[in-house]
């Protein structure tokens, strides 16, 4: 969670970057593509999620800091229908006299585009829904018990909506509802004990619909670091009732807990998963994929290893995967960087079930910011214009958009931006 930014400087807001993905320029071999960088939003926003519509409308959310505003601190919501060229900030409705603005999430039912949130405010998290694409909004201000860190959400459809958090001090919990307001059900997914002893908030959500009676058979799941450089998948096949927890990188002599491992569904049960390994002198993004909804997982490998590297995140479906990531031609780790290492939105993408990698390339010419980028949170006293994470998410022709901050000053301003392959 992020303290409100000051007032922020406008840039121009559309611009077009062409990468010319050859083997001579960049050395690739998946041919060219083209990205398109536009502004959603000059607000203090930080850590834009990105959630895409089964009819191609894209939503930006992101927090502005906790309690930034009074009696209501809700973090905003921008849509675009027009596949990112344009957007509206979405009124907060029944959330605009709610606390939240710490941290928050937003997915989107791919049965009817209902749209489910969670804005946390420390104590707890308000959750929230919209039926009409963010128009109106329904809330409540209590998600579940206190004290609550983290947040994240995911439904499988039908009005199934799951919600994970950390918990302090039981660890990491798996909610379940129906409708995105009350969430009845919950269940420890992970202990600090699996955790290895951290008391550390989660990766991302997933959520996959099965045959069963209201969720019952879902499968859902938890990604999360460990204090002794591993990564974990919690995994549950009975709609968020039970988990067993696998590893995917076992200890290893890294620091995984620096920025959030993300895992991805593919669908058909595959998933894939991207983190950050950190050691004293470098930072490096790491891959693995499972066939079985996370019960067994590949040997993990290194994509990224050259300059620094942080806050990778993946999305896939059928045999496309995408990650996206910010990155330096800088050596050193994300908070050792020298003050005039330029950091870049960066994007590298597989076409056949995660076996090959693009190179990465960088999907825009300005920089989102430069200097080092600390990775402490809340602990941190400066360089924190890029929060915790961006996001990267595929529309439904399989196209990517990106979610990520740029800083002009590299200081007190920042711009969200949302470029689309």
């Amino acid at each position: 969670m992020h303290a409100a930014r000051a007032t922020l400087l406008a840039w121009s807001c559309t611009r077009v970057c062409v990468a010319a993905l050859t083997l001579a320029f960049f050395g690739m071999t998946q041919g060219a593509a083209a990205f398109t960088t536009t502004t959603v939003t000059t607000e203090p926003m930080s850590e834009p999620g990105v959630a895409v519509a089964g009819d191609g409308t894209v939503y930006v959310d992101g927090p502005e800091g906790l309690l930034s505003s009074l009696p209501g601190s809700p973090s905003p919501v921008f849509r675009s229908e027009d596949g990112g060229a344009t957007w509206v900030k979405t009124p907060f409705g029944l959330r605009e006299n709610l606390p939240g603005g710490g941290d928050s999430d937003l997915a989107v039912d791919p049965t009817n585009g209902a749209l489910y949130m969670t804005d946390l405010w420390l104590g707890d998290s308000t959750v929230s829904t919209s039926s009409d694409k963010g128009n109106t909004w329904l809330a409540n201000p209590l998600q579940g018990a206190p004290v609550q860190d983290r947040e994240w959400i995911a439904t499988s459809g039908g009005g199934i909506v799951y919600h994970a958090v950390h918990q302090i001090p039981l660890g990491l919990v798996v909610a379940k509802g129906s409708g995105g307001l009350v969430y009845p059900q919950s269940s420890v997914a992970a202990t600090p004990v699996d955790q290895g002893g951290c008391l550390c908030p989660s990766g991302n959500l997933i959520a996959e619909a099965k045959e069963g009676l209201l969720g019952s058979t879902d499968n859902v799941g938890l990604i999360y670091a460990t204090s002794s450089g591993g990564v974990r998948f919690s995994r549950s096949a009975n709609g968020a009732l039970t988990f067993t927890n696998v590893d995917i990188q076992g200890p290893t002599s890294y620091a995984t807990t620096e920025a959030f491992p993300v895992v991805a569904n593919a669908g058909g049960g595959r998933l894939v998963a991207t983190w950050l390994n950190v050691s004293a002198t470098g930072s490096s993004v790491a891959y693995s994929q499972s066939p079985d909804w996370g019960a067994t997982w590949s040997v993990p490998r290194t994509l990224l290893s050259e300059g620094a590297s942080v806050y990778p995140w993946i999305a896939a479906t059928g045999s496309k995967v995408a990650i996206s990531l910010y990155h330096s031609n800088s050596a050193g780790t994300p908070d050792t960087v020298p003050g005039n290492a330029q950091w870049f939105e960066t994007y590298l993408e597989s076409s056949d079930g995660g076996a090959t990698f693009s190179a990465h390339v960088s999907v825009d010419s300005l920089p989102a910011k430069t200097g080092p980028v600390c990775t402490e949170g809340i602990n941190c006293s400066s360089n924190r214009e890029l929060g915790d994470f961006q996001m990267i998410a595929l529309d439904p022709q399989g196209n990517a958009l990106m979610g990520w901050v740029r800083s002009p000053d590299n200081g007190s301003s920042t711009e969200v931006l949302l470029t689309h392959q």
